[in-house]
C-alpha cells in the first residue's frame, strides 16, 4: 500500500494518513469555493429574474439546476487542488476499500444524525427558539411537481453525497487532520460544512453531523463509508419529502 494507504504508523491515530495537499491549498480552494457560491447566487438570481411571471416551477428547476453546478464545484474544486494538482490519485480523497467496519457503519451514523436533530428540534422548541430550526437548503415546493422529482433526486441523493463528502472529508478534513488531530479537524471541517447549508438553524446539528461523518471515513479509512452514510441520510429525507409533499 502507498504513502497515502491507512497502515498503521507512527502518529496515524492522531493526525491520519499523510495527504500531500498544505493549508495553504485549503486556503486557495475555499477562495476558489465563495467565488463559486457567489457566481451561483448571481446566476441564479438572474435566472429566476428572467423567468419573471412564469411558473413556480420554472423557478424550483432554475434553483435546483444552481445547486447542481455548486455540488458540481465542490467536486472539482477537491480533485483540481488535490489529485490534479499534486498527481496524487484518487485514493489520496478517500476513494479507496473500506478496512474495517461494513454495512452498519453507515447505519450507526444515519441514526446518530437523525437523533442528533431529534435532539436539536426538542431543546430549541423547548426553549422558545423556533426560529433556530434548520431550513432545507431545496426549494420551497420542490416536491409538488413530479416532473422535477428526477431532478431533485439527482441533486439530493447523488450528487450532495459524492461532492461534498469529496470536498468537506475527503479534502478538507485529512489535511486540517494533520495540523490540528482528529477531533478539532472533524469540528472545523463540519462547521463549514454546516455553514454552506446557509441556514442559522443548521450551525449546531450539521456541525456534529459532519464530525460523525468524518468518524465514518476515520473509523474505516474509506470515503466511501461516508458517502454512503451521506447517500443515506439524504434518501430518507427524500423519501420523508415525497410522503408528506414538503421540502425535506
Amino acid at each position: 500500500m502507498d504513502d497515502i494507504g491507512i497502515q498503521p504508523q507512527e502518529g496515524i491515530v492522531a493526525k491520519g494518513p499523510p495527504v500531500p495537499w498544505k493549508l495553504r491549498d485549503l486556503g486557495l480552494a475555499s477562495a476558489w469555493m465563495v467565488v463559486a457560491v457567489l457566481l451561483v447566487f448571481i446566476v441564479l438570481g438572474v435566472g429566476i429574474a428572467a423567468v419573471g411571471n412564469m411558473r413556480d416551477d420554472a423557478e424550483i428547476a432554475i434553483a435546483l439546476g444552481a445547486t447542481l453546478a455548486l455540488e458540481a464545484a465542490f467536486l472539482a474544486t477537491a480533485a483540481w487542488f488535490s489529485v490534479r494538482r499534486y498527481s496524487c490519485g484518487w485514493r489520496a480523497l478517500g476513494f479507496r476499500p473500506a478496512v474495517r467496519g461494513g454495512w452498519w457503519v453507515p447505519v450507526v451514523v444515519v441514526l446518530a444524525a437523525y437523533l442528533t436533530l431529534g435532539v436539536y428540534f426538542l431543546i430549541v422548541e423547548l426553549v422558545g427558539l423556533g426560529d433556530l430550526v434548520p431550513e432545507s437548503t431545496l426549494p420551497e415546493g420542490s416536491f409538488d411537481n413530479p416532473a422535477i422529482l428526477p431532478l431533485l433526486g439527482v441533486v439530493a441523493i447523488l450528487a450532495a453525497p459524492i461532492a461534498e463528502e469529496s470536498f468537506f472529508r475527503g479534502f478538507l478534513f485529512p489535511a486540517l487532520r494533520m495540523q490540528w488531530g482528529t477531533f478539532w479537524a472533524a469540528l472545523a471541517s463540519g462547521f463549514v460544512f454546516a455553514a454552506l447549508h446557509f441556514s442559522p438553524g443548521s450551525m449546531i446539528p450539521f456541525t456534529v453531523i459532519g464530525m460523525l461523518l468524518a468518524w465514518a471515513y476515520v473509523f474505516s479509512g474509506s470515503l466511501w463509508t461516508a458517502i454512503g452514510a451521506h447517500f443515506a441520510f439524504n434518501a430518507i429525507g427524500f423519501v420523508m419529502g415525497l410522503i408528506s409533499g414538503g421540502g425535506s
